[in-house]
C-alpha cells in the first residue's frame, strides 16, 4: 500500500492472492489491502507486476489498462548455484540426509502452499520410495496449519518427513542444491521465486500448472494440477524413479534459471522509474 504522495508514483504488485483467495490469509491482511489497494493502484502513474500472470490479475480484478501495467520478472541471486556433495556434507549431515537422496519443499507453511496435498502424495509413494527418500520441509511455521502437522505425524515419527523449520540462507542453498527433486505445487503464485531458485541449483523442479507457475518454469519443470494429489504422487514418482527425466529438466532449468537474472529486474525497473 503506497504512502499518500501528489507527485508520479510507481507500485510493484506481486501478487493478488488475497482476493482470489482470502481464504488462506489472516482476515485482517486481507481488510487492510481491500481498503487500500484500489487507492494505491488509482494514485500510481505505472504499475509494476512481477509476471504476466499477475499483470493479467491486475486488469481483470481492479480494471487497470493494460498499459498502465508493466511487467518485470524477477532474478535469481548467485547464491543459488549447483555445489559439490562435499560442499553440502555439513549441512546434510547435521539433518540424516544423502546428496540426491531426498525431495525438498521450501516455504512458509501455509495453507497456500498445498502442504497437505503435498504430503499426502508423497504418503502415496511406495514405501521404497519413502525410505529412500525423505521429504524435507523448510520453512518457518505460518498460519492455518494445525492439519498440516497432524498430517505430517506419523511420516516423521517414521523417518520419512523432516521438518527442520527455518534455516540460514547458506544452509537452505546448500540443502537445494543437494536434493534429489524439488517440489512445488503451489495453489497461487505471482511469481514463484523459489522454482527459479531451484533450476539455478541444478534441481529437477515438481510445480503446478497453474497462475504464474508455467510462465516462470517455462517448460523446464515437471508441471502437475495442484489439486489432484493422484497427479502430484504421479508427477514425484517419475521424478524419483526416471534419472534421464530427471537430467532432461535440470539442463532445461539451468538455461531457464540463467534467463532470469537481478541485472535484468533492476535495468528494467529503473526504466519504469525514469520514464
Amino acid at each position: 500500500i503506497a504512502s499518500r504522495y501528489r507527485g508520479p508514483s510507481v507500485v510493484t504488485v506481486h501478487d493478488l492472492s488475497h482476493r482470489r483467495h482470502p481464504e488462506f490469509h489472516p482476515s485482517v491482511a486481507v481488510q487492510y489491502l481491500d481498503d487500500g489497494l484500489p487507492r494505491t493502484l488509482a494514485q500510481a502513474r505505472v504499475v509494476i507486476a512481477d509476471s504476466h500472470y499477475t499483470k493479467k490479475e491486475i486488469h481483470d480484478i481492479y480494471g487497470l489498462p493494460d498499459e498502465k501495467v508493466v511487467t518485470v520478472h524477477l532474478g535469481v541471486e548467485t547464491c543459488f548455484q549447483p555445489r559439490s556433495e562435499e560442499v553440502c556434507s555439513a549441512v546434510l549431515a547435521a539433518l540424516g540426509l544423502k546428496y540426491r537422496g531426498f525431495v525438498l519443499s521450501v516455504c512458509t507453511l501455509q495453507p497456500r502452499k498445498n502442504l497437505r496435498r503435498l504430503v499426502a502424495a508423497y504418503a502415496h509413494l511406495p514405501e521404497a520410495l519413502r525410505r529412500e527418500y525423505p521429504l524435507v520441509l523448510i520453512g518457518a511455521n505460518g498460519w492455518m496449519n494445525s492439519d498440516l502437522q497432524r498430517d505430517i505425524g506419523p511420516l516423521a515419527n517414521a523417518g520419512q518427513i523432516i521438518a527442520p523449520g527455518y534455516v540460514s540462507r547458506a544452509d537452505l542453498t546448500r540443502l537445494l542444491s543437494a536434493a534429489a527433486v524439488f517440489a512445488y505445487p503451489s495453489l497461487y503464485e505471482g511469481f514463484g521465486l523459489p522454482v527459479a531458485e531451484a533450476m539455478a541449483s541444478a534441481v529437477p523442479v515438481l510445480t503446478a500448472n497453474v497462475t504464474s507457475l508455467p510462465e516462470v518454469s517455462a517448460g523446464a519443470a515437471w508441471e502437475v494440477d495442484p489439486y489432484s494429489v493422484d497427479a502430484i504422487a504421479d508427477g514425484l514418482a517419475r521424478l524419483l524413479e526416471d534419472a534421464a527425466l530427471r537430467e532432461s529438466l535440470v539442463a532445461k532449468g539451468l538455461q531457464r534459471a540463467g534467463e532470469l537474472t537481478w541485472a535484468a529486474t533492476v535495468g528494467q525497473t529503473r526504466d519504469v522509474y525514469r520514464s
